[in-house]
């Protein structure tokens, strides 16, 4: 009836904001008119504890500003037309490139264009020198704030925050069960539309997942259980 969606590769922030999502989801139906006060108010409880706990506002400021970042240098590796032949040597898809990978990528590259002759020259001809320079801007400061979002997620005791990840998992999954057996018990008709929702939400969520494991980027999440069945 639901379609499953792997909380071992949500990151931290991701969780939060897919709880979050799906406790809106059941408000707006009436927990009551589900059947599902108990399970929706444990739900709710553990999520507030973990929301205040991981302090998700300064988290995802950091996280749509290191986003903002490697989109920037990302576009500026395809404004470049020429020096091809030097950028192909570390790969024809350097912005598909893990965070990790990518950054290195580039600072080497932006290297060799200043320490041989031939490749500066060919910059200053093309008036490319400025293009070189934003870019290893960009990598610079993207760099800088990766590793101030990693510090912020290991400010985070991982035990304590392993613990909240499994108690939330536990309780979505039990208000799922809950709707599912009310609905074998009581009919379809008042889970139809919350149904639709939350595997429209599962859907995007799933999406995103998939796109960064295509990306090959190294989450450090820990082991858990992995999807509601």
């Amino acid at each position: 009836m639901y379609s499953k969606i792997n909380f071992h590769n949500l990151q931290n922030i991701e969780l939060i904001q897919f709880i979050k999502s799906f406790l809106e989801v059941i408000a707006k139906a009436d927990p009551e008119l589900l059947k599902i006060k108990a399970q929706y108010d444990a739900l709710l409880a553990i999520f507030t504890e973990m929301d205040t706990f991981y302090n998700p506002e300064l988290a995802n400021k950091l996280t749509k500003l290191v986003q903002e970042l490697d989109g920037k240098r990302d576009q500026a590796l395809l404004a470049a037309e020429s020096l091809l032949h030097s950028i192909d040597n570390y790969g024809d898809k350097i912005g598909d490139y893990n965070y990790i990978k990518e950054t290195g990528t580039i600072r080497k590259m932006c290297t060799r264009w200043k320490d041989v002759d031939e490749l500066t020259q060919a910059l200053t001809k093309l008036n490319l020198t400025p293009w070189a320079n934003k870019l290893e801007e960009f990598n610079t400061q993207f760099d800088a704030q990766y590793m101030e979002r990693n510090e912020l997620d290991a400010k985070s005791p991982d035990i304590t925050m392993v613990e909240y990840r499994r108690k939330n998992y536990d309780a979505y999954k039990a208000v799922l069960k809950y709707m599912e057996a009310n609905a074998l018990l009581n009919g379809i008709e008042p889970y139809i539309e919350v149904n639709k929702s939350i595997n429209r939400m599962v859907e995007k969520y799933n999406l995103v997942i998939k796109t960064r494991i295509s990306k090959k980027e190294v989450t450090e999440l820990p082991e858990e259980t992995t999807s509601v069945d």
